[in-house]
């Protein structure tokens, strides 16, 4: 994915604000992270996050985490799941995280950002929080849950984080998407241009919930929900999409 170049960038510059990217908390910022503050973080993120997903109806075996980065969330998934396999394409981030946060149910794997890495357990959770607003294209975000429903077992759930947006039913609506469509054209065509001059970006994609339903529900998935929440520590809201692989 063209986004893995940023990502490994990232990784080296400012592994922490490239997970959690809050005014100021960057290294050059005022008030920069530590880990104390950053891991606390996600301890207070996944309570908020695992209840809506036990909500929703999880097996607490074996997760899967798409983009780990510094572990922010990762010791917590692995205190409520038996094992978690921790994915990230960023080495240092990766690296960062194994540093502070290794456990006997914790693998963490270096991946291309779209194909899995084998594992030894059925995976029955799959789960991702501020990665998938960052890639590049929905093409990504499609071949990206493609992998995930492969590696899911029969009966296992995605609980997976990203800005999602609604179109009104109106005469405009074609209209209104293709406007969209060029404009992710041009974001996207700038973020080649700054990666070619080798500046640092974030990019912050949403993708149309009916879209996202279309795409779920051709490559497999059942049971799919959408869950609008606040999250405790700073009242932001977040999006998220659940979906089940069906049993048989």
């Amino acid at each position: 994915m063209k986004s893995n170049h940023e990502w490994k960038q990232w990784g080296k510059a400012d592994p922490l604000f490239a997970v959690a990217s809050w005014q100021d908390r960057d290294k050059a910022g005022q008030n920069p992270w530590t880990d104390e503050e950053f891991y606390a973080l996600g301890q207070s993120d996944w309570s908020d996050f695992i209840a809506q997903w036990k909500q929703y109806g999880c097996d607490t075996k074996h997760c899967i985490e798409i983009g780990c980065g510094a572990g922010r969330l990762t010791k917590y998934i692995a205190s409520t799941f038996e094992q978690v396999s921790a994915l990230d394409v960023s080495e240092d981030q990766i690296k960062y995280a194994r540093s502070r946060l290794d456990g006997p149910n914790i693998a963490y794997l270096v991946t291309d950002g779209i194909q899995f890495p084998t594992v030894p357990s059925p995976v029955t959770g799959i789960f991702s929080a501020h990665v998938f607003q960052h890639f590049d294209s929905s093409s990504d975000t499609q071949r990206v849950l493609r992998e995930a429903y492969q590696a899911l077992a029969p009966g296992g759930t995605i609980m997976i984080h990203l800005p999602i947006y609604n179109l009104p039913e109106s005469p405009f609506r074609s209209v209104l998407r293709n406007l969209i469509c060029i404009s992710k054209q041009i974001g996207t065509l700038k973020a080649d241009i700054n990666r070619k001059r080798g500046k640092l970006i974030m990019r912050g994609l949403a993708v149309e919930r009916s879209w996202l339903v279309t795409c779920l529900e051709g490559l497999g998935y059942r049971k799919i929900e959408f869950r609008t929440f606040r999250v405790n520590i700073n009242q932001s809201w977040h999006d998220f999409v659940f979906a089940k692989k069906p049993i048989g």
